[in-house]
């Protein structure tokens, strides 16, 4: 006899894309990946420098869901 077998939800995951600055290495965050145009301009946090980055150039990293309460 067959069974069914119930799949469990699985955990939120928040995406974001990271891109390496040109200048000092430091890893800078990007939302919305899907809007992004193929080469976009971003500020990097630490050294200030502003660089032109080619959306393949993107590393997407999945982290577990940051909120505490769930969504409405």
């Amino acid at each position: 006899m067959a069974t069914l077998q119930v799949q469990r939800p699985k955990k939120p995951v928040y995406r974001r894309g990271v891109v390496a600055c040109r200048k000092c290495a430091a890893l800078i965050s990007v939302q919305k990946l899907n809007a992004l145009a193929d080469e976009f301009s971003v500020q990097c946090p630490r050294c200030g420098d502003r660089g032109h980055y080619a959306k393949r150039a993107i590393k997407v990293e999945e982290l577990p869901e940051r909120r505490n309460k769930p969504r409405r």
